[in-house]
């Protein structure tokens, strides 16, 4: 099976749209930190700089897809839509 590949943006308009607090939740969830992958092996979780979608602030990647304006609550339902 190939993981996921999640991709927090960590420039600085989505740190400023609060994505520091996305990748503190998304840390936690998965228990496991950027650069690693999950213990099950379904995701493997990064940083990125810059999606250029700024005006949609903060931003993630799933899989090759970007998705803006995303909260915690926002990110659970997308990933749990993969998983589903």
């Amino acid at each position: 099976m190939e993981a996921h590949i999640l991709r927090v943006c960590r420039a600085e308009n989505c740190q400023s749209k609060g994505s520091d607090a996305l990748v503190e939740h998304v840390e936690k969830r998965f228990s496991a930190k950027l650069g690693e992958t999950t213990a099950d092996g379904r995701f493997t979780l990064y940083a990125i700089y810059c999606l250029g979608n700024c005006t949609k602030s903060p931003n993630v990647m799933l899989d090759g897809t970007v998705h803006g304006r995303m909260s915690p609550e926002a990110i659970d339902r997308l990933i749990d839509d993969v998983v589903a």
